[in-house]
């Protein structure tokens, strides 16, 4: 009965979808890229060398998949990888990705998931933080195919990704390995029955410090010797950007802000509503290290992790929606970080409040306060070392997750 109820959702969604691609472009790139799937997959060369399959929901899970894949290539160049995704914005952006073969994921309707198995051939599968389906476990379980989810966070009360619900909890058992980001609830869940979980951390954390790394490498010339502003501010969402305005307005600050959303249209709506006095260009605007305009907007996606060197604290948007976006890159560049109040399930967000490191603010009037602390003071040095030392300490994900999947594939072959 299950799993007739389970396929009949799956049914509604895809048909929701293509009703939705009459008007959204999202589900159209969803249901074009999914055309013809057989024979791409069918197409794949026979294998040679091991191959590794990973799944990931979007771009915020690729990146956290991205570490262990180029560590394992790094490890055995010859391993072969499929990457598959969920979603179209992760799809269009990665899908020249050069260490992987990369597909979308056919949905998971009866017979896609056998067929899958058959033709992909894994020898090996990954899936990451909590896009978890039932289908194409049970075929990997099927066909007693090593299978591990990495970069796990949920914790007690969480309906769907604890053991609340029995066929969750029954997905989740079937892993060969569940690697969670924090210790905190591992006790908890193995009192529920769960013998497959360890603690590696967020692999998220390897890329970040990775990607801090290569940021002279990166930075275009023209922001070579920029001077450095008060506040980067990244993934910005309209109710962050009315405070992150008026503050500028308030302390004549200085400020990089890239918005969630780099389409024309909302880069307009944003430089249109800023107040008289902040003047504005936009990042592509700049062509050389001089710049006088207040506000400086990012119009294009990728390069937010290389601009946070650029500014002396940084604000994380998002808070005042559904939840904030990546901290850990600013870490990464020994920058503490601001945002707004709903960040409580994101545990680096929690650590760093608890280091003093990290700060959320409701309103204009308390970032207005914690920025008059922070930057005339300097302390913001203190504060981003606290941030950057924490960091440290939490890497290495990669290299567990890795150490397993090589000595599992040498036990297998």
């Amino acid at each position: 009965m299950i799993w007739v109820l389970y396929f009949f959702a799956m049914y509604l969604m895809s048909a929701g979808i293509r009703i939705s691609a009459l008007w959204n472009d999202k589900s159209k790139k969803w249901i074009h890229g999914r055309k013809n799937w057989v024979h791409k997959v069918k197409s794949l060369p026979s294998k040679s060398n091991p191959r590794i399959w990973f799944h990931v929901s979007s771009l915020g899970e690729f990146e956290q998949a991205r570490p262990v894949m180029e560590s394992l290539k790094r490890a055995q160049p010859g391993l072969e990888i499929i990457l598959t995704f969920f979603s179209p914005s992760g799809f269009s952006i990665k899908s020249n990705y050069p260490l992987a073969t990369v597909f979308y994921l056919p949905e998971d309707l009866p017979g896609h998931a056998k067929k899958w198995i058959e033709w992909v051939q894994p020898d090996f599968a990954v899936f990451v933080k909590y896009d978890l389906w039932a289908g194409y476990l049970n075929a990997l379980h099927q066909k007693s195919i090593p299978t591990i989810l990495i970069s796990a966070h949920w914790h007690p009360g969480a309906t769907f990704h604890s053991s609340a619900l029995p066929p969750t909890r029954s997905l989740l058992k079937g892993f060969n390995q569940i690697f969670l980001q924090k210790p905190d609830h591992l006790d908890y869940f193995k009192n529920k029955g769960f013998n497959n979980l360890t603690v590696a951390g967020d692999t998220r954390i390897d890329r970040s410090l990775e990607l801090a790394d290569e940021v002279d490498q990166r930075l275009p010339k023209s922001l070579k010797g920029l001077p450095v502003v008060d506040v980067v501010a990244g993934s910005t969402w309209p109710a962050d950007e009315k405070i992150l305005m008026e503050v500028a307005e308030k302390l004549n600050l200085q400020m990089i802000i890239a918005p969630h959303d780099v389409s024309e249209a909302n880069i307009t709506r944003l430089i249109d509503s800023l107040p008289l006095s902040l003047s504005a260009i936009r990042l592509s605007a700049i062509k050389e290290p001089t710049v006088s305009e207040r506000i400086i907007v990012v119009d294009s996606i990728g390069v937010l992790n290389i601009l946070y060197p650029l500014g002396r604290v940084a604000y994380i948007g998002g808070g005042f929606g559904p939840g904030i976006h990546n901290t850990l890159e600013p870490i990464a560049h020994h920058k503490p970080v601001l945002f707004g109040p709903k960040y409580q399930k994101f545990p680096e967000a929690v650590d760093l409040i608890a280091l003093n490191a990290a700060w959320s603010v409701a309103n204009a009037q308390e970032l207005t306060e914690r920025l008059k602390q922070l930057l005339p003071t300097g302390r913001f040095e203190q504060a981003g070392e606290i941030a950057y030392n924490y960091l440290t300490a939490q890497s290495g994900a990669s290299k567990k997750i890795t150490q397993y999947i090589l000595a599992t594939l040498g036990a297998n072959n």
